[in-house]
């Protein structure tokens, strides 16, 4: 005991228990200010870790957000340079992917063959088997067209039954005639559509580069008319725009 409260015990017995009670009080008072002070501290702890989780509640919406952003731009790129019904590059990917295969080429001294490809029978397909057959020969086609050539080349879609391929790091005309007799003949075999054989064809005409130039469009007109001088001699064949080495 204090000794100053044992004094005050053995004397003044009032002035004691005055003293006591208030050293009790005191005590009361200090032990409720603790129970104050960790029950605020609980409290902010609490409201730490609830800032914490929305904080990181948050970062994670956010990061959902960006990256579905990111794919929908993805996605949007990739409808700008794609056929939506085949997949293929469309002609503007097409004309990208020439350019640079342009540069390539001209490093390397090697030479570029485009191929332009219009299909032979597909009106027929669609006019007697109905627009969602002539969809799925145009898709069967895409497939026999990309299984034809190498993973560096390319197969694109530019409208209607109209295809392109560009072959890259050729030596000679000789190349591209190689690649296209082996499109005629995947594009010969019959192709199974709702239970019914279909049955199409193709005229090619071909461009070299450089050995027909280096402007883009040219390149390209080149094989286009070339590919109609095929259509009226005869169609399912072959041609280059003139003599190349």
């Amino acid at each position: 005991m204090n000794p100053e409260l044992f004094s005050l015990k053995t004397g003044n017995t009032a002035e004691f228990q005055r003293r006591l009670l208030e050293k009790s009080l005191a005590m009361r008072a200090q032990a409720y200010q603790s129970q104050i002070k960790a029950k605020l501290l609980t409290q902010a702890i609490m409201q730490i870790e609830n800032s914490k989780k929305h904080l990181q509640l948050l970062n994670d919406t956010l990061a959902n957000e960006i990256t579905a952003r990111k794919q929908v731009e993805e996605k949007i790129r990739y409808m700008a340079g794609h056929d939506n019904l085949t997949g293929l590059p469309n002609r503007t990917l097409f004309k990208d992917r020439l350019a640079t295969a342009q540069n390539t080429a001209i490093r390397n001294k090697k030479k570029l063959a485009i191929m332009f490809i219009d299909l032979d029978g597909f009106k027929a397909v669609n006019d007697t088997l109905g627009h969602k057959a002539g969809d799925l020969l145009l898709q069967e086609v895409s497939r026999r067209l990309e299984a034809a050539v190498r993973q560096s080349d390319t197969a694109a879609r530019v409208g209607g039954d109209e295809f392109i391929v560009l072959l890259n790091g050729v030596d000679c005309a000789g190349d591209a005639e190689i690649v296209a007799k082996k499109i005629l003949a995947a594009l010969g075999q019959p192709i199974l559509l709702a239970d019914k054989a279909a049955n199409v064809g193709a005229s090619i005409g071909i461009s070299i580069f450089p050995d027909h130039g280096d402007n883009t469009e040219k390149l390209i007109t080149y094989a286009d008319d070339a590919m109609y001088g095929i259509k009226k001699s005869g169609k399912n064949a072959y041609a280059f725009h003139i003599a190349a080495c």
